[in-house]
């Protein structure tokens, strides 16, 4: 069983350079602070399995499906701006190059997951909303 210890962030920095390993931006907790409010430290939840990356048109690589053919480019912005412009139109083009409704569903719920599993990702709403958006407008 794994034991969690809570550290500040000077504490971090002394252990690591006393054992020699290195720190990256990842290995921190993020916080979340607004006035007035309490810190909210993000963390993924343990107790949620990270669903397995679903499939893509001729396995291709995930920037070339996501960003390439469904568009929903880098950030939270960029998904939410693909969220707001996707339409019907966009249907031929996402089947001619591969997309079908079964992977459109899967990645909705690998995001929908990745909510649940990770609060603190600031694109994964906006991807499972796009891809749900986009699975709706298939069965128009």
């Amino acid at each position: 069983m794994m034991k969690i210890v809570f550290c500040s962030i000077s504490t971090i920095l002394i252990l690591s350079s006393l054992t020699g390993c290195t720190l990256s931006k990842t290995a921190l907790p993020k916080a979340d602070v607004a006035l007035g409010q309490p810190v909210r430290t993000c963390r993924v939840n343990p107790d949620i399995q990270r669903n397995q990356i679903p499939e893509t048109p001729n396995n291709m690589s995930l920037p070339d499906f996501g960003q390439g053919i469904i568009g929903w480019a880098t950030g939270p912005e960029g998904a939410q701006s693909r969220l707001e412009s996707v339409s019907k139109a966009d249907l031929p083009t996402f089947k001619e190059k591969g997309v079908t409704l079964e992977m459109v569903e899967e990645w909705q719920a690998f995001y929908e997951n990745e909510v649940k599993r990770n609060p603190c990702n600031p694109t994964a709403p906006y991807r499972a909303q796009l891809m749900k958006k986009i699975a709706d407008l298939w069965v128009q």
